[in-house]
Order: C-alpha cells, then sequence, then structure tokens
C-alpha cells in the first residue's frame, strides 16, 4: 500500500514538468494525466457547442484506445473527464447544471432520479459555484472509489459507487441523447498518440525507480534508528537499577520516621479526649438550666397571645356578616347587568353571521366560475403534434402575463404533467423597435415571467431551457410588432 502511494506521488511531481500536450478546438490538454498510482492517456476531446456558440472544450482519458461509446461509459476501470470552460455565460453554473439534470434524467428509465438524487446533489453542488472562462473541471472515477470532482485541481467532493459513474458518464456518452453528438464521437476517437504511451512508460519507470530510491534510503534510516533505539535502552535500564537502589533506602527511612511520628500523634489523641469531654459535659448542664426557665417564660407568653387572639376573632366575625349582605346586594346588581350585555352581543352575532353567509355564498360562485374556465382549459388539452401551435404574446413594453397567455401557459403545463419526461426550450422575442440591449434586457423579462407562471404550475425548472433571442426584424407594422412580441416553446 505504501509503495503504490509513493508511485502515485512520484507521477504526480514528475508530470508537472514532462508532461506534453495535444491543442483540440484552441485549447491545450495534456496527452496523459495522473489518477491514483494510474497513467492515463488522451483518448480524443471536442467542443461542446450551443446557440453557435463553443461552451467549454472536453477530453477523455483512459488506460487503452476506446472507440465504443457504450463501452466507455460502463467500464469499470480508471478514467477521466476534463472541461475547460471557453465561453462563462452559455457555461454558468444554473446552464451547466441544467445540462447535467437533463443527461442525468436521460440515463434513468423514464426519466425517474428519485433513486440517485442525493448523489445528483452532491455532484450538481461542485459547479454551484461562479464559473469563468479558463476555468478547468476534472471528473475523475477510481474503481472501489468513485467520482471525485476538481476544479482548477482543487479537489471538491467524491461520490461512491459503479452505478453512479455510468450515470455520469452517459452524460457525454448516452446513445440517443448526448450532451453533444460531435463532442461524443471527439471524447471516442480512440486516438493515443505514440509519444503518449512512450512518456507513460517512461513515467512508470521514472516512479518505480525513485520509489526503490526512497525505499533503500528508507530502510537505511530505520536500521540507524534501532542502533540507536538500543543504545538508549541500555542507557535507561542502567540508570533504573542506580535510582531503584536510591529509592529503596530513602523509602526505609521515611517509614521508620512515620512510625515515630504516628506513635507521637496517638498520646496526643488521647489527652484531648480527655479535655474535650471533660467541658463538654460541664456545658450539658448549664444549657439544660437555661433550658428549663425559658420554658416557663414561653408557657406564660402562650397564655396571654390566646386570650388577644380569641377578642379580635369575635370583632373579625361581626365585621365578615355586614360584608357577605353588601357582597349579596352586589352579585345580584352585577348579574342584571351581565344579562343585559349578554343580549346584546347575541344581536350582534346574529347580524355577523348573516353579513358573513353572504360572503361566503359569493365566494362559493365566484369558486364556482373559476373552476368552469379551468375546466373548459382541461378540455383543450394538448398533444405532442400540437403543443408548440400557440405562441405566448406579451403587450408594449411588458413582461406581464395577460389572461390568455395565462390560459395558454396553463395547457403547456398541463400537458407536461401528464408527460413527465419530457423538456422543453422557450425562445423568446421582442419586436425591433428600440436599442439591442434594451430589447434583450425585455426578452430576459419575458422568459422569467413564463418560467416562473411554469414553476408555480408544478413544472420542475430543470425541464424548461429559456433561448432570449432579442428582436426580430419584420414589417413595420402593428400586427407584425405584435405577432414578434412573444414566448415559442419547443419539445426538446
Amino acid at each position: 500500500m505504501l509503495k503504490k502511494g509513493l508511485i502515485a506521488i512520484m507521477l504526480v511531481l514528475m508530470m508537472v514538468s514532462v508532461s506534453s500536450a495535444r491543442t483540440i478546438e484552441g485549447i491545450e490538454l495534456p496527452e496523459v494525466m495522473s489518477v491514483g498510482d494510474e497513467v492515463l492517456l488522451l483518448n480524443g476531446g471536442g467542443a461542446r457547442v450551443a446557440f453557435m456558440n463553443k461552451v467549454y472544450v472536453a477530453g477523455l482519458w483512459v488506460e487503452k484506445a476506446m472507440t465504443d461509446p457504450a463501452e466507455i461509459m460502463n467500464a469499470d476501470e480508471p478514467m477521466a473527464i476534463r472541461m475547460h470552460v471557453t465561453n462563462d455565460f452559455f457555461a454558468s453554473s444554473k446552464n451547466i447544471n441544467r445540462a447535467f439534470n437533463n443527461g442525468f434524467r436521460s440515463s434513468m428509465p423514464k426519466g425517474d432520479i428519485s433513486s440517485i438524487q442525493a448523489e445528483v446533489d452532491r455532484f450538481k453542488k461542485c459547479f454551484d459555484v461562479e464559473i469563468k472562462d479558463d476555468d478547468e473541471f476534472d471528473i475523475v472515477y477510481e474503481p472501489d472509489k468513485g467520482v471525485s470532482v476538481y476544479k482548477n485541481g482543487e479537489f471538491c467532493d467524491t461520490i461512491p459507487g459503479y452505478e453512479f459513474k455510468k450515470s455520469v458518464w452517459s452524460i457525454w456518452m448516452h446513445e440517443t441523447r448526448p450532451a453533444d453528438e460531435d463532442l461524443k464521437a471527439g471524447m471516442a476517437k480512440g486516438n493515443i498518440r505514440e509519444e503518449a504511451l512512450a512518456e507513460k512508460e517512461a513515467l512508470l519507470a521514472k516512479a518505480t525507480t525513485a520509489v526503490k530510491t526512497a525505499e533503500k534510503k528508507v530502510e537505511k534510516a530505520a536500521a540507524a534508528t534501532e542502533a540507536k533505539v538500543v543504545a538508549a535502552v541500555a542507557t535507561t535500564e542502567a540508570a533504573s537499577e542506580t535510582v531503584a537502589a536510591k529509592a529503596s533506602e530513602e523509602t526505609a527511612e521515611i517509614k521508620e520516621a512515620v512510625a515515630e511520628k504516628m506513635e507521637a500523634a496517638k498520646e496526643t489523641a488521647e489527652e484531648v479526649k480527655a479535655e474535650v469531654k471533660a467541658e463538654v459535659t460541664e456545658e450539658a448542664a448549664e444549657m439544660k438550666v437555661a433550658v428549663k426557665e425559658e420554658a416557663a417564660q414561653a408557657k406564660e407568653t402562650v397564655a396571654e397571645v390566646t386570650a388577644d387572639v380569641a377578642e379580635e376573632a369575635a370583632e373579625v366575625k361581626d365585621a365578615a356578616a355586614e360584608t357577605a349582605e353588601e357582597a349579596a346586594l352586589a352579585a345580584e346588581e352585577a348579574a342584571m347587568a351581565a344579562k343585559t350585555a349578554a343580549a346584546e352581543k347575541a344581536a350582534a352575532a346574529e347580524k355577523a353571521a348573516k353579513k358573513a353567509a353572504a360572503e361566503a355564498k359569493a365566494k362559493a360562485a365566484a369558486a364556482a366560475a373559476e373552476a368552469k374556465t379551468v375546466a373548459k382549459t382541461v378540455e383543450a388539452a394538448l398533444t405532442r403534434d400540437n403543443f408548440s401551435d400557440d405562441d405566448v404574446f406579451f403587450g408594449v413594453n411588458s413582461a406581464a402575463l395577460n389572461g390568455e397567455a395565462k390560459k395558454t401557459l396553463a395547457a403547456k403545463a398541463n400537458w407536461m404533467k401528464a408527460n413527465p419526461a419530457a423538456s422543453v426550450i422557450v425562445e423568446v422575442t421582442c419586436d425591433s423597435r428600440g436599442s439591442l440591449e434594451y430589447n434583450m434586457m425585455l426578452a430576459k423579462k419575458r422568459a422569467k415571467s413564463v418560467v416562473d407562471f411554469m414553476v408555480s404550475a408544478g413544472i420542475d425548472a430543470s425541464r424548461i431551457e429559456t433561448a432570449v433571442l432579442g428582436a426580430v426584424e419584420s414589417a413595420a407594422t402593428k400586427q407584425a410588432w405584435a405577432n414578434n412580441r412573444r414566448a415559442h416553446f419547443k419539445i426538446k
């Protein structure tokens, strides 16, 4: 185990200075990469493109040349993927994690990721950070360990499990729904160069030699240390024997002195005991006489107090009789007042109940009308074929949803609930009036209004991708401008 650890360390140190690189899509990727005590080779790579923009360049490192995406995805052996960010606008944390979520859904039956939700959340958390151009994320798999994520060489987390590794790699290697078909083909090219193989062999040989040298030095140092320990033990034993002899002599002297002091203390204790007993007997006699005198005085005081208390009790009894009569009159008056107040409150309560009943009736009528409207919306349920037919339209310089827009969105939300594996792209446009910056800002607000409504209707935000297209050129008529102020849905 120690030998493997040393080899891994030596490989990392040597690769810092000697690794060659290959330029793919304008980004240099190293021909070899160290994973534990293994040296992996660059199999191929390419660019992830979205809306004609290069989002990141990715490469795949494996032990041997591999060209079958399914074999790559299912292989239980060391491998790694590096993502080099080239456009931090499209590669934002939100966009990257939305794309990952779609990839995980594609890897699971019926798009249900509930069985791996905890692992997915840990994986996505490593990308829930500020992402800038030239940032590099390494996703590394090691058997019996799991999938580790690094950002710019700094470790984030390791998620265990071979099954989860297959789900991660399916993001790029899925048979029908990879992140990017061209990127998939590039990563599975199996183009391992001869110089990379030679470099791998040289690195392994140098690491082995360095480890053997280190082992010899460790053995030599261990032998020297052992000799020093033996000498130290011998010295310690001799010193211990000397200390033990001296301690034995001192212990005998101490025991003798303690015995003498114990005998003297015993004699002193007997003398003190006799003196204390005499003093206690004398004090007890004096206290007995004093207690008898105090008891006699207390008896006389109790008799006097008893007479005073009886006199005061008679006076209190007379005063209590008068107070009881007054209390009865006050209670009768309070009962009459309470009866009057109760009658007034009962009348007020009856009036409030009638008012509440009228309001409840009005609310019930309104709810029935709303339910009738919803029922009509449900009757006009969408299908996959006509899902994209109806667009959501906006007013001039407005991102607010009117009644017709909400009705259209409600129908689309109902269809997506009935089809939980489906995801959509919402293309948002403006008319051609106004500046480019203003139109982009307005289109983003309209996109947010649409997404917020769908989320409030129960649709997960990860199933909705927005494409803010800005202004659309058209004829300079009110009807043409109105048609361009819209949000158009497409099924992915």
